[in-house]
């Protein structure tokens, strides 16, 4: 079950397939809970040999299946030939795996057959499979056998205890353990794990099944393989024996058949990455590396999907203010008013080997932050906790702690790399993100340019809360700061002769004057005059930062160019789908289009329709012809980049959510669209409706009768 390319996920608990990791270069394989690995071996075998696997499908985002057969069996007085046996394999998340394994003799004689399964884990901390390793590990615990089941175990050396209990509803005939560190090879009817390719231990037991199997008849067994965690919290999940079908269809519905597959696939995705953590719910980042509350990402992603669905922007919301910050602590930048960058769980979080407790290293979540909660608060959306202090407490931030010199900016202490906190704190958050155009790396006070520009619409959402809530001085005082950014964001990092942004200020105040995609964020942002977006709208489509399969992080005229590097020239989904937003804010339809239909073209081209993490930023002239060439440990899906289409099609529809429900502004269909439909958090209730259709002339207009709330 685990060498197929399944991503299976039922709230916290979820499934990789045969994943390489983004660091240490083994697999990423195996059943995760709260940043451990339950489960990295599980090899089912028939009279000790390997069964041969043909295909795999997903059903829903929780459940799969899995086709194999059986190899050559040689016996006497005849060998059973390939293919004689069906098996099928059935799995199903909820708050543990549940695998139905069915045998079907196909051949035309009874068959006596060994059914081998070994299970396995190496509890490991998904910080150190991605590649921080550690100095030292726990103790595996022997394993526990009983009648119908095991359990393997292990104590941390925080002195916590994590454990998989396995179950069989059939009678094996027998257990075999397998100790950790064994050399591997085979047992009778099993398959010894031994050590890990990775080179560590795991420890395993094996299970065998006798079985006499008639001629066209089957045999069944069902195994639940439980995690049991080292907190008492309990593992929230649905039911894997109730029938359960996929719960967001995307509230957009279009005539343009392949954009709706990918529209239904996107929604879906962020259906699935909707995870439950201690203080809320909100969409994980990715699998397999960041199911995790996300500061950056998963305010991005509410962003990209507000209009269709506020709710799952409040719940962010919620859970990041029940973390932000409330006192002083360098070693995870924890500051006042501060937004998270991300929080772990597992044994290297526990033990603070890692500073991920949570870990605030991150400039943008807090300004990202404050522009949801006007978003928000302007749109009256219901929540449980009082947006306005926590919205009020993040601005503080960004005046105080963001504004390290006073200067109207907010910066981070970038440092060179020490292997604990984060060197560039923006989106690109590699460490070698940033660089002068001479190639020399940027470090101290850095100030970037995207950054400033949500800061800027973050304040001028705070001043029309503060002009809603009736209270003009502080609404005038919002807006006079918002204007004095805005010009010195023009001042300082515009380059004249290039049209454009420049990526940053360095700790000198001197533009680093690399051509990046974060400036495109500025048009997002309403930060730009029409002139001056004219001009980096121009500058974005030049061949150095066009690609055809959409706009590169970094022109390939830099020193530091990269297609295949991870900020430097690669892709990204979510940056296009931003920029394609701004572009639409300043009436550059077509090339917001462009970026639409390029990205529709790379889902297309992907497994499921998935748009990736990102891809590798290579012409598509000559070199990526018929697809993008992928980038190797992107992750799949991707909340932002699963959001990155819905976003730009209800861009160009001037969709928003409002008090009174959807409001269409300005609406442009999308190309290939001639009528869309949507509905406001899937709701087809009055006020949370509208249809746009394209007339005889090819103007877009909303249909009659005009659905309340539609202006």
């Amino acid at each position: 079950m685990l060498e197929s390319n399944l991503i299976l996920k039922d709230n916290e608990l979820f499934l990789a397939g045969d994943i390489t990791t983004d660091g240490s270069g083994e697999r990423a394989t195996g059943l995760y809970l709260r940043d451990t690995r339950y489960l990295s071996v599980a090899n089912l075998t028939l009279d000790g040999l390997p069964v041969k696997p043909i295909a795999s499908r997903m059903i829903e985002s929780n459940r799969a299946a899995i086709i194999s057969t059986n190899p050559r069996l040689d016996r006497e007085p005849s060998s059973v030939q390939p293919q004689s046996v069906g098996i099928e394999q059935r799995l199903c998340l909820s708050s543990r795996m549940e695998a139905e394994t069915t045998l079907t003799n196909y051949s035309a004689e009874p068959l006596e057959l060994t059914v081998g399964l070994v299970l396995g884990t190496d509890f490991r901390d998904l910080f150190d499979i991605r590649g921080f390793p550690r100095a030292a590990r726990g103790t595996f615990l022997t394993p526990e056998i009983g009648d119908h089941g095991f359990t393997l175990a292990y104590r941390g050396l925080d002195d916590a205890r994590v454990a998989l209990t396995v179950g069989f509803d059939q009678d094996p005939v027998g257990f075999l353990i397998f100790h950790p560190g064994e050399a591997g090879g085979t047992d009778g009817s099993l398959a010894n794990p031994g050590t890990a390719a990775s080179g560590f231990p795991v420890t395993a037991v094996g299970t065998t099944f006798a079985i006499r199997l008639e001629s066209g008849l089957t045999w069944r067994v069902l195994t639940t393989v439980q995690p049991v965690p080292a907190t008492t919290r309990p593992i929230a999940a649905r039911q894997c024996l109730s029938p359960t079908t996929e719960t967001s269809p995307s509230p957009i519905t279009v005539d343009d058949a392949a954009l709706q597959v990918l529209l239904d696939r996107a929604m879906a995705d962020l259906e699935l990455l909707q995870t439950t953590f201690d203080q809320g719910t909100l969409p994980a980042a990715g699998i397999p590396w960041y199911i995790a509350p996300f500061g950056r990402d998963s305010v991005i992603t509410g962003l990209q999907t507000f209009a269709l669905d506020p709710g799952r922007a409040i719940g962010t919301l919620e859970t990041l203010a029940r973390h932000q910050g409330t006192l002083v602590d360098p070693a995870r930048e924890e500051e006042p008013g501060k937004i998270l960058h991300e929080v772990r769980f597992g044994e290297m979080a526990r033990r603070r080997e890692i500073p991920h407790t949570p870990y605030y290293g991150t400039a943008d979540a807090t300004p990202l932050f404050a522009m949801l909660c006007t978003r928000a608060l302007l749109a009256g959306t219901p929540s449980s906790i009082d947006l306005r202090q926590h919205l009020e407490r993040a601005l503080d931030w960004i005046d105080t702690f963001g504004d390290m010199d006073g200067d109207g900016l907010v910066e981070y202490d970038a440092r060179p790399p020490d292997g604990a906190r984060i060197v560039h704190q923006g989106w690109k958050d590699s460490h070698d993100s940033l660089h002068q155009v001479d190639g020399t790396p940027v470090f101290g006070r850095v100030a970037l340019v995207e950054i400033q520009g949500y800061v800027y619409a973050a304040l001028v959402g705070a001043a029309e809360v503060a002009r809603l809530d009736g209270d003009l001085a502080r609404a005038g005082v919002l807006g006079e700061r918002a204007d004095r950014l805005r010009e010195t964001i023009n001042r300082a990092f515009w380059l004249d002769d290039e049209g454009y942004y420049a990526q940053a200020l360095d700790g000198e105040k001197r533009p680093v004057a690399a051509i990046s995609s974060n400036a495109g964020h500025l048009l997002w942002c309403g930060v730009p005059s029409p002139g001056q977006a004219g001009r980096m709208v121009a500058r974005l489509t030049r061949p150095d930062m066009w690609t055809g399969w959409g706009i590169r992080t970094l022109s390939d005229t830099s020193r530091t160019y990269n297609p295949m590097s991870y900020h430097n020239g690669s892709i990204w989904p979510h940056d296009n789908s931003l920029i394609a937003a701004g572009l639409i804010r300043y009436g550059y339809l077509d090339e917001a289009s462009r970026l639409l239909t390029t990205l529709v073209a790379v889902a297309s081209t992907q497994t499921l329709g998935r748009l990736p993490e990102l891809y590798c930023g290579f012409e598509r002239e000559g070199h990526a012809t018929d697809a993008p060439i992928p980038y190797p440990v992107s992750c799949s899906p991707q909340a932002w980049a699963a959001a990155a289409i819905p976003f730009i099609v209800s861009t160009l529809l001037g969709i928003d959510s409002g008090p009174d429900g959807l409001t269409v502004t300005g609406a442009h269909l999308p190309p290939g669209v001639d009528r869309a439909t949507v509905r406001a958090g899937g709701d087809p209730g009055p006020g949370r409706t509208a249809t746009i259709e394209r007339d005889q002339d090819g103007f877009a207009r909303v249909l009659a009768p005009r659905p309340a709330g539609v202006a």
